[in-house]
């Protein structure tokens, strides 16, 4: 394994100076009325919208956001919305935890490890853990970036019938029409930014991000080994990355028995329980 060179991102403070400075502007805004125009498309909620916003559904044209995540700048994208749910991920020392999941049944026990890091007793720890996936820094807040992807309902627009979509219960008319491949090129770029993530933090912290897959029974066409493992095999090579496959879905984060460890295991790991 080659070690990096890790390279400093900005300070915490100076990170913190720039929220705050974002997180007033935004204010400021709200106080003098400065919307979207009346004609425009319907906003993009995310998770700190009022209660009347959320759950719109946002028709976003497939090209353009499939253009949006390819571009590497939506991986900083990522990494800043992040920091600002959790400015750990920038501090020195910080032991920084990714979680994968694919295939029925996988997405619970990879929110078990993700939540016994965060809420463990290492949590709290000299240096601390902390544990993120492609939703956001915890199984509660999510990037506003993920939320748009929820809002913009992309496989519920695949299976739109005579040019409307389903969603939630209601019909609505999309005049940009989504096929399947687009719905699963667009989360999959997604994936793989959020993968490519992992090197962003190593850099700041100045340690290898531990990465915990779960991924019995995953499909070699679906999204994991499509997107996210081709990433993490880039970022286990130049020491970016430890990476660990669960042997069974009860596997416990502190049990190294428990583990296959290397992205060489990825295909022998999803066959169990198949």
């Amino acid at each position: 394994m080659v070690h990096p060179v890790f390279e400093k991102y900005p300070a915490p403070w100076t990170i913190g100076i720039a929220l705050l400075a974002i997180i007033a502007i935004i204010l400021l805004l709200s106080v003098t009325g400065i919307l979207p125009p009346a004609d425009g498309p319907a906003p993009a909620c995310n998770t700190a919208c009022p209660t009347s916003l959320q759950n719109i559904p946002v028709f976003t044209d497939p090209s353009e956001k499939i253009a949006v995540l390819k571009d590497p700048a939506f991986t900083g994208t990522l990494y800043y919305e992040a920091l600002t749910l959790e400015l750990q991920l920038a501090t020195t020392g910080t032991r920084v935890h990714m979680g994968f999941w694919s295939g029925k049944g996988n997405h619970g026990s990879m929110l078990r490890v993700l939540d016994a890091i965060n809420d463990g007793a290492t949590a709290a720890a000299q240096p601390p853990n902390r544990a993120i996936w492609d939703e956001g820094t915890s199984a509660y807040y999510h990037y506003p970036s993920y939320t748009q992807l929820q809002d913009e309902h992309w496989y519920e627009r695949a299976s739109a019938q005579n040019g409307s979509a389903l969603i939630f219960g209601r019909a609505y008319p999309d005049s940009r029409p989504v096929s399947f491949s687009q719905a699963d090129e667009i989360w999959g770029e997604y994936s793989s930014r959020y993968t490519y993530m992992a090197e962003p933090v190593a850099r700041a912290t100045g340690s290898p991000v531990k990465v915990w897959c779960f991924i019995q029974g995953a499909k070699p066409n679906r999204i994991f080994f499509t997107y996210e493992l081709p990433q993490l095999r880039l970022l286990e090579e130049k020491g970016y990355v430890q990476v660990y496959f669960a042997k069974s879905p009860d596997a416990d984060w502190t049990q190294p028995g428990d583990w296959l460890t290397g992205t060489a295991n990825a295909s022998l790991t999803s066959q169990r329980g198949t």
